[in-house]
Order: structure tokens, then sequence, then C-alpha cells
């Protein structure tokens, strides 16, 4: 050290004088004999310097032992609180059980702060949170005029897992949550029962579930009888919290929101517009209907023995004619064997009234609407279908195709009906065969798309691949009636659902921008497709708006869902895969809309495998209807009340995510 910086000294300054390198010898030899004295002051002022090191580690260490100490305290402080409030619900109790464990550990109850955190999710509806903040003395700082101590905190929170699956929920906390009276039963052995207010299950009720919890400030009503417990007969377990919506923010609500809201724009087809041409009447007058056929570049040909005409149009692409007629007693056959390409444009309509027609498959504008009625049988081959509104009444309204005897349409076929469908009582209808049909179809004079009276029997062909869009209500007929909707990935309804007759829903999603209303006046079972069925809908979702104007009559007054009526054999089965697996009804979605579900008057003996989810609206059973999930089926009532009286049941079975018992309470953080 000394050598270098000599050296360094020596090579930084100018060569001296003889008599400054003297002066300078002597200075330098006077440092080095005090140097000794130097060592001993840095030496003196490096020991304190040292000490405070190692102070400063002892006093780190000893941070560390009271911040362990510290939070092994508050863990077990969260896990006491949650352990509480997941048995009772009770903020107070949880706190009290939080700081005593505190207390238990050295720490004063100023030390703890114990809060209920409801933004970390628990089958609990929310986690405790325990946060320990001690003072920890400082003894070196304050040798030096510092801080005298330091504040350690620890933080823990802890929750229940999911228990039991929740087969029945009543959402609203200022509801009546679940209510039963009457000789009603609720049955849930596999599941839990949850309700956010109170839950009344009277002497002459019953209720068998796994678990229930409730969040009011009364226990259950029990009416001094066992009328809450498990399967085993033993009084089921009953917990105070409160339990959150399982599907609030599920990905399959906020698409249903989307559907519906693009379900509320749908609009009518447009209507049909073709020029002028001539009419055609295929009458007994053989010369007048020749030359007419003559005038559009077509032939007609009468055939005695059979009292048939024939009309054809050999070489053709384009065929103009106003309206078509036909005189009883005959046969028409419209251009046989034509290719399936030719565009038949007429600006008049097709009316048969008692005869037997049969028309070519083909591309058809038909402006003033197809009429069969008087016993008459009109068939079409597949095709694509443009028809507008009728220019006279049918049942009193304008509608696009009107019929009260036989009318058939084979498949695949597309559908474009402005002014609706009309099959009158014991008429028999089909539009479109086999798969690959399309629908659009806007509202009569009166409102309704799809219009079916009593005994009648309208079939749709599937439309797997094509559209099904209706502007307008689908009237499902009086008693005796049998109506089938077309399966189709998506079935956009702008309007309401009115049934009365059997009805067979197609496989898919329902957007239903209105009410569906099955049995409000009157109506249930008849013979459909082969069987008699009431109502049958296998593979399907339905969204339900409860928009517009409400269907008058019955029972169904104020609700979104309703059956009721002698609908005694109900079966809905929600799909098992894609976005809407295991949902089977979503009422509306609007914050403003309290409209529920109803089954009621004799609607018994219903099974719907899936969840029926009616978040704003209460889900009622009244007048002796039962609702099941079916052998092998999952049914999971889910709305903002739920109301059960007079002889109704409920039994559920199912294995679904969501919690709504106590589970085993955790550490989450």
């Amino acid at each position: 050290m000394k050598l270098g910086f000599k050296a360094a000294h020596r090579s930084q300054l100018p060569r001296p004088t003889r008599s400054a390198a003297g002066g300078n010898l002597a200075r330098f030899a006077a440092f080095i004999r005090h140097e000794g004295g130097a060592v001993a002051v840095m030496a003196g002022l490096a020991i304190p310097v040292l000490l405070g090191f190692t102070g400063l580690a002892l006093e780190y260490g000893q941070m560390l032992v009271v911040r362990a100490g510290a939070q092994r305290t508050a863990d077990l402080a969260a896990h006491a609180g949650a352990v509480a409030y997941a048995q009772n619900g009770d903020t107070g109790q949880m706190v009290d059980a939080a700081t005593g464990v505190a207390r238990l550990n050295g720490f004063s109850d100023l030390e703890i702060v114990v809060a209920l955190d409801t933004s970390v999710p628990t089958a609990s509806g929310g986690a405790v949170r325990a946060t320990i903040t001690t003072p920890k003395p400082l003894y070196l700082p304050s040798l030096v005029g510092g801080d005298t101590s330091v504040d350690v905190t620890a933080t823990a929170v802890a929750g229940a897992l999911g228990g039991d699956p929740a087969c029945v929920q009543a959402l609203d906390p200022n509801g009546s949550g679940i209510a039963l009276s009457g000789g009603a039963t609720l049955q849930a052995n596999d599941c839990a029962i949850a309700s956010n207010a109170e839950v009344v299950a009277p002497c002459g009720t019953s209720i068998v579930t796994a678990s229930l919890s409730y969040d009011s400030a009364t226990a259950p009503d029990t009416g001094s009888c066992n009328t809450i417990r498990t399967p085993e007969g033993d009084a089921a377990q009953m917990t105070r919290r409160p339990t959150p919506d399982p599907l609030d923010d599920a990905e399959a609500i906020e698409l249903a929101r989307d559907r519906m809201a693009a379900t509320a724009t749908l609009l009518a087809p447009d209507d049909v517009i073709v020029a002028p041409g001539p009419d055609i009447d295929f009458g007994w007058n053989a010369q007048r209907t020749m030359d007419q056929a003559e005038a559009v570049g077509c032939t007609a040909s009468f055939t005695s023995s059979g009292n048939t005409w024939t009309f054809s149009c050999p070489g053709q692409s384009t065929v103009n004619i106003g309206n078509i007629t036909l005189g009883g007693g005959l046969t028409l056959r419209f251009n046989p064997g034509g290719a399936a390409d030719i565009t038949y444009n007429l600006s008049g309509g097709i009316d048969n009234g008692g005869s037997r027609m049969s028309f070519a498959g083909g591309i058809y504008n038909v402006a003033e609407g197809i009429r069969s009625d008087g016993g008459s049988v009109t068939e079409f081959g597949a095709g694509t279908y443009r028809v507008g509104r009728l220019d006279k009444r049918c049942n009193g309204d304008f509608y696009s195709i009107c019929n009260t005897s036989e009318l058939t349409f084979e498949g695949p076929s597309q559908f474009v009906l402005p002014g609706g469908v009309y099959n009158g009582g014991g008429a028999t209808l089909t539009l479109g065969t086999g798969d690959g049909n399309s629908f659009q179809i806007g509202p009569s004079s009166a409102g309704d798309a799809i219009s079916t009276g009593g005994g009648s029997e309208t079939i749709m062909g599937d439309a797997n691949g094509g559209v099904f869009e209706i502007a307008g209500w689908i009237d499902g007929g009086t008693g005796g009636s049998c109506l089938v909707l077309p399966a189709a990935g998506l079935h956009e309804i702008n309007g309401s659902v009115i049934g009365s007759g059997a009805i067979r829903f197609g496989a898919g999603v329902y957007a239903i921008d209105g009410y569906m209303h099955l049995g409000g006046n009157g109506g249930g079972t008849a013979p459909c497709g082969g069987e008699t069925i009431s109502i049958e809908a296998e593979d399907t979702t339905f969204l339900i708006s409860a928009n517009g104007r409400e269907p008058r009559g019955g029972q169904c007054r104020d609700q979104a869902f309703c059956v009721t009526a002698g609908y005694s054999d109900v079966h809905f089965t929600a799909p098992q895969s894609g976005p809407f697996a295991d949902l089977a009804f979503v009422g509306p979605l609007d914050p403003s809309s309290n409209a529920g579900a109803l089954f009621a008057g004799g609607a018994g003996n219903s099974t719907v495998s899936g969840a029926f989810y009616f978040p704003g609206g209460p889900i009622t059973l009244s007048g002796g209807a039962s609702a099941s999930g079916g052998e092998s089926g999952c049914l999971q009532l889910i709305g903002a009340e739920v109301s059960m009286s007079g002889g109704t049941s409920v039994a559920s079975q199912c294995d679904l995510p969501g919690a709504a018992s106590q589970g085993r309470v955790v550490l989450l953080r």
C-alpha cells in the first residue's frame, strides 16, 4: 500500500527543487512516525460499524420470527372465521371466532382486522380475510435517534369450497324465497336447495335434500314438523348464508342475451312483386284453356278418361302467368317432368277449390297467395316458393298460404312467405320433407306467422343447414291439433309461441322475442306424426324475452313461460353439448322484467332435463302440477323465487357444477 501510494504520488508531481525536496522528506518522516496511531483511529471507527451490521442482522432475524408468528396466527384466524361463517352466515360470529384465535396466540383485539371479502367466490358467498398488524421494537435505531418500532403485517384468506350442487335456488334476497304449501313436495335427494331469502315448509309439506341453505333473519319455518329432512329421514343440515347465482356470468347467458337482441330486430320478408301475366283457367271449356296456355308459350292437353289437364312448357326457362284456377271434378298436372330451375312467375295466385293439382318442382314467385280448400288435394315438388298474401280473406285475415284441405310441398324446399300460413281445422299441411329446408315467414294481417285450427296437422321439414326465421306469432291451434316444428341450429321467432294442441319442437335453440304459453286457452294431447303426444322437445334450448304484447287468456297471464290446462305429459330435454349444453330454458334477462314461469292446472308428469333459469322472475307450481328430470335427467330450477302449492311436486336429481352447501374450508391466499 505504501509503495503503491508513493509511486503514484511521484508519477503525478513535478520534480522538486533541492530545498523543497528536503522539506518534503522531513514531513514524510513525521508521517511515518505517526502511522501506527492512524491505524488505531481507523480501527476505532470500524468497530461500531461492524457492530451495527451485526445488530441489524439480529433485528431482521427477530422481525422474521415475529412475522412468521403473525402469519401463522392470521392463517388460523381466517380459517376459524370461515368455518363460523359457512355454518351460520353471521359476520358477527365470524369476527368473534377469528379474534378469539388471535387472542389465544398472544395478539390483542386491536392487532387483528377480520372482514368478509365478497370479491373471492366461495361456497359461502364470500371469503374471510384476516389481517394482523403488530409492532416490533427496534433497539439499534433508538440508539441513534431513529424509529423505535416497525409494523409487521400478515394477511390470510380462507373460505369454503363447493359442497353439494344446488338443484333448486331462489336468488332474490328481497323475494319470498322458497315457499311450500298445500301438500307440496320438493325432493332433491342428491343435491342441495338454496335460498337467498326465507324457506317455508309447514306441516303437510315436504323438502327432502342433502342440505339446505338460507339467508334470512329467521330459520326455515317447518311448522314444528320434520318437513326438511335427508333422504334417510334425518333432519337436513341447514346453513345460513347467501348463495351466488351460478349462471350470472356464464358465457352461455351472455350468448343468450345476444341472440335475444338479434331476434328482436328480425323483419318479415319483402312482398312478392311480379309483372302482370295472363290467367289460365283449367276448366271444361277445352279450347279456351288451350288458347290461354298458348298465350304463355306452353301447351295444354285434356284427357277425358281421367278428366285431367296436362300443362307443358318444353324448352321454357321462365313462364309468366296471372292466376291459375281449376274447375270442379278436374285434375291438373302442371308441367310434369319440368326442370327444377324453371321459374314460374304468377302475378295472381293459385286457387284449388275442390279438385286435385300436382305441380312440378321449380322456382315459384306467386304474388297473391296459394289457396287449397273444398276437399281439394294440392301437391308441389321440391323448390323455392316465394308467396305473397292472398287478395281474399282466409279465416278472417290475409295469409300467404291458406289451407283447409290437403296441401303438400316436397323437400328440400325454401319458403319465403311474407304473409304467413294458415292451416284450418281438420286440414293437413306439409311444408317440406326430409332435411335441408328453409323458412322465412312473416305475419298475416292479424300478426300470426303460423296459425293452426283444431284437429289440423301441420308438419314442417327439418331445416338443418337452412334458416328458420319467423317474424310473427306461432299459434299452435286449439284442441286436437298437431304442429311439428323443424330441427334447426337456430330458430328465430320475433313473436310469441302459443300452444293448445300437440307440439313437437325440433332440436335446436329457440330465441323467442315474446312469450311461450302452452295451454293457456285449453287443449292438450293429440295424435301427431304417428303417435299421441302432448309437448315433445328433445335437444332444445328456449330463450324467452317476454317482450311485446302478451297473449291473452287463461292462467298464463304475466308469465314468460307457462304450461297448464290438459298438458299432462310434457317433455323438454336440453342439449348435452354445444354452447347451451344443459340449459333447457332461459327466461327474461332484462333486469326490468319480472315475468316468470308457471306449471299449473293439471300440467302433470312433466319432465325437464336441464337448467330452468329465470333470474328475474318466480317459478311457480300450482294445482297438482308436477315436474322432474326423468329417469336419467336433471331438473335444476333457478328463479328469483320458487313457490309450490296445491299438491304439486318437484323431483330433481342432478350432478351439476356450482355450490350450495358448506364444503371443506381451506386457505385460499
